[in-house]
């Protein structure tokens, strides 16, 4: 959902579809109309356009609404000068972008990114069933090409395997991991405890919800690192 003037409606909406055909656009001329589109309506992306700066407080306003409104999707923000970009993320902007260094159809792009969640054993994958992600699993190898990789204590219980763990994120610099004690034997949980990669949510103690959370923080960095560039 783009919200701008009919000029820049009128470009933005021409650049998404010479560049990403297969995405349904819709526009407003207002930020009000925006709030009350984005939030009732199944949109997955809401996009203020450049406007006058007299119409600031307006967009910062339409912003701040989406967030309390409950719109769970991307903010993004186009405005180029310092207090825009500042009041627009304390307003709960995604990201806040110069249109005149950042094309509208790449910004988008970057957007819909889905973070990639490894996962060893299916109880973690159905925390994250309907959410923004792409959710695969693996075994005993560990996966490539992912941002979050969750590692359980009761899938691989021989100790050896947490002893390549620092290696295996040493040439992954950009996959973050978060180990899971939820069990297994004895030997398996005191050496995945003293490797110290990741956080270590101990699912007896802490329990679904916390450990949801905190993969949840990953994902988002992830999210934010992809849409920044």
């Amino acid at each position: 959902m783009l919200c701008g003037d009919l000029q820049e409606r009128f470009e933005a909406e021409r650049l998404l579809a010479a560049a990403h055909p297969e995405l349904h656009v819709e526009s407003v001329s207002s930020p009000h109309e925006l709030v009350q589109r984005a939030t009732g309506e199944a949109f997955e992306i809401a996009l203020l356009l450049r406007a006058p700066i007299a119409q600031h407080q307006e967009r910062i306003h339409a912003v701040a609404a989406l967030r309390n409104g409950g719109f769970k999707g991307p903010v993004l923000f186009a405005g180029a000068f310092l207090s825009e970009r500042e009041d627009a993320e304390a307003a709960g902007a995604d990201l806040v972008f110069d249109p005149g260094a950042k094309r509208v159809e790449e910004v988008v792009a970057s957007a819909l990114y889905r973070p990639r969640l490894a996962v060893d054993h299916p109880y973690l994958r159905f925390l994250f069933v309907g959410e923004r992600v792409e959710a695969s699993t693996y075994e005993d190898a560990l996966p490539e090409g992912v941002d979050v990789v969750l590692i359980s204590t009761s899938c691989h219980q021989a100790p050896s395997f947490y002893g390549g763990l620092p290696g295996y994120f040493a040439s992954h610099p950009t996959t973050a991991c978060v180990l899971v004690d939820d069990g297994g034997s004895e030997e398996a949980r005191v050496e995945a405890l003293s490797v110290g990669v990741g956080p270590h949510v101990v699912l007896e103690t802490e329990g679904l919800m916390a450990l949801a959370a905190v993969v949840r923080r990953q994902l988002r960095a992830a999210w934010v690192r992809a849409l920044r560039g």
